[in-house]
Formats: structure tokens, sequence, C-alpha cells
């Protein structure tokens, strides 16, 4: 009897040309992203984990939404982080969560996972440009509080 087993493929096309995508080289951009992709029903609500994903030039391939949690927290995988990145051919990212609260610090658990992702993203040659707290007010640039 023949033993089947998955066959694992990886394939990688994108549709706009990345020249045509904006290029994130600061927090003020990266805002500015989230911002337009955010959904703003659900910014006070509950707490979202995003990653930004960046070309070699700093420009934009895509986002994707990685946890969804309550009003207080997400729990956030790091491999997950990085299988967006690495299927999406990404040499850097940005991380962004909300705090539905309004509070702009990072907690100590923000901290952790950040260091958490920095190592593993250190490890895989894929950059951690970042990290933006976002709240319906203003944001937290990690990179500009010196925290990374």
């Amino acid at each position: 009897m023949k033993s089947r087993i998955a066959e694992v493929s990886l394939k990688y096309k994108r549709k706009p040309p990345a020249d045509g995508m904006p290029r994130i080289t600061s927090p003020e951009a990266a805002v500015e992203l989230l911002r337009s992709i955010w959904n703003k029903d659900t910014l006070q609500l509950k707490e979202e984990f995003v990653v930004i994903l960046l070309s070699n030039a700093k420009r934009c391939l895509g986002w994707s939404l990685i946890s969804s949690g309550g009003s207080t927290a997400t729990i956030v995988d790091p491999a997950a982080v990085f299988q967006v990145a690495i299927l999406g051919n990404a040499q850097s990212i940005i991380l962004a969560h909300n705090h539905p609260s309004g509070q702009l610090r990072a907690s100590g658990a923000d901290i952790n996972l950040t260091n958490r992702i920095k190592k593993a993203g250190d490890m895989l040659c894929i950059k951690v440009e970042d990290h933006i707290i976002l709240t319906s007010d203003g944001y937290m640039s990690f990179q500009e509080r010196g925290l990374m």
C-alpha cells in the first residue's frame, strides 16, 4: 500500500509592482498606513496585533492581522508573525497593536513580546524595524522611545 503524504510547496506572486507601494521609513509613515488599514470600529473595542511587511527598500509589501483578542489583551504567537513575513518575502517588519484603553505606554508584556520577536527575527535575518502602539488619539513608537 502506497502511503500518501502532503506535498508542501511555496509560491509568491506580487500583484502590484513594489516600487508603487508606499515607503515606510518613519514611525509617522507607519502610523499613516496603519490608520488606513485598521478597522476604526474595533480600535477602542478590542486589542488586535498586525504586522507590516517591508521590502529591502522599505516598500510596503502587505500587512496581516496576526491576532484579535479582548479589551485588554491579545495572544501573539511569534511563529505566526514570521510565517507571514517569510511567505510574504519580507526583509523587515513593523509590529503594531492597539490599546483600546487609550494608554500610550508599553506594558511589560508588550516589551517582552517585542524582545522575543526581535530575537527570532535576528535569527531569521528579518529585522524588526519598530513596534507601534496605536490608540484613537495617538501612537507610541518603540523605536522613538528607545525600547528597541
